[in-house]
C-alpha cells in the first residue's frame, strides 16, 4: 500500500505537465540562481573556502527533500478525507508515503548536484558516503514533524495556513547559502545549542563536513538526535489518534 500510494502520487504529479521531470532541475537551479544573487553578490557570505554553487547545491539537496515530504505528509489526511471516510486501512500509510515519492525529484537533483560539485573538483569521494545515513536522518525530521502536522492538523486546520511561514522560518535559519560560523560567531557560546535543535542545520554542516573536508561544531550531532525524537514522537502521537481521524476530519 505504501508503494502504491506513492505511486498514484507520482502519476498525478506529472500527470498533464508540459516539462515533467524537467521541473526537478528547473526549481534548483531557479532557488541557486536567486541565492547567488541574494547571498553571492550583496551579502558577500563566507562559504569555507567551497565554490558557492557547489555549496548552495548541498544545501538545497536535503533542504528541497526536507520541505516536499513535511509540507506533503502534513497535508496527507485532509487532502483525502474523502477516502478516509469511506474505507479503512493503516493512516499512518499517507504521511509515509510522501517519503518515497519525494526521492524521485531528489534523485534528480541529486545527480545535478554531483555534476556541479565534481566540476568545482572539490568532493572528497569517500564523504559521499554520509549521503544515505544523512538522508534518513532528514527523512526522520520530516516524516516526524509531518506525522505531529497531519494529526493535529484534523482539529485545528490553521496549522494548514501556518505551515508555508514555518517552512520559510526554516530556510533562513537554515545554513543553506552560507556558513554555520555566521550564526555561531553571533550567538553567546551557551545559546549556540539552540541553533542545532533545527534538524536541518546539523545535517548540512555534517554532510558538507565529510563531502569538502570542512570542520563541523561538535553539537552538531544534537540535530540528528532531534531529527529521531521527532519521528519517534510523531509516530506515538500519530498512532494515539489514528482511530479518531475518520470521525474527526
Amino acid at each position: 500500500m505504501l508503494y502504491n500510494f506513492a505511486y498514484r502520487d507520482y502519476r498525478a504529479r506529472y500527470a498533464q505537465t508540459l516539462l515533467g521531470y524537467g521541473w526537478a532541475i528547473i526549481q534548483p537551479i531557479m532557488a541557486a540562481a536567486v541565492l547567488f544573487f541574494l547571498f553571492r553578490n550583496l551579502l558577500k557570505v563566507d562559504t569555507q573556502g567551497v565554490a558557492f554553487l557547489s555549496f548552495t547545491f548541498s544545501g538545497l539537496l536535503f533542504w528541497n527533500y526536507f520541505a516536499f515530504v513535511l509540507s506533503q505528509s502534513a497535508a496527507s489526511l485532509i487532502s483525502a478525507q474523502s477516502m478516509l471516510q469511506k474505507i479503512y486501512f493503516p493512516r499512518i500509510i499517507l504521511p509515509l508515503s510522501k517519503g518515497l515519492l519525494g526521492l524521485v525529484e531528489m534523485s534528480i537533483t541529486l545527480v545535478l548536484f554531483l555534476f556541479i560539485a565534481f566540476a568545482d573538483a572539490q568532493v572528497e569521494a569517500l564523504g559521499l558516503l554520509s549521503f544515505f545515513p544523512l538522508l534518513i536522518s532528514v527523512l526522520a525530521a520530516a516524516w516526524g514533524l509531518g506525522l505531529w502536522l497531519s494529526a493535529l492538523s484534523i482539529r485545528y486546520r490553521d496549522l494548514q495556513q501556518a505551515l508555508p511561514f514555518l517552512l520559510q522560518m526554516l530556510f533562513f535559519i537554515s545554513p543553506i547559502a552560507y556558513s554555520p560560523a555566521l550564526v555561531q560567531e553571533r550567538l553567546p557560546e551557551s545559546l549556540q545549542a539552540l541553533y542545532y535543535l533545527n534538524p536541518i542545520s546539523g545535517i548540512l554542516e555534517l554532510f558538507r563536513a565529510a563531502l569538502f573536508n570542512l570542520e563541523y561544531h561538535p553539537q552538531a550531532w544534537l540535530s540528528i538526535l532531534i531529527a529521531f525524537l521527532l519521528f519517534i514522537s510523531g509516530w506515538w502521537y500519530f498512532h494515539r489518534v489514528e482511530r479518531k481521524i475518520a470521525d474527526l476530519i
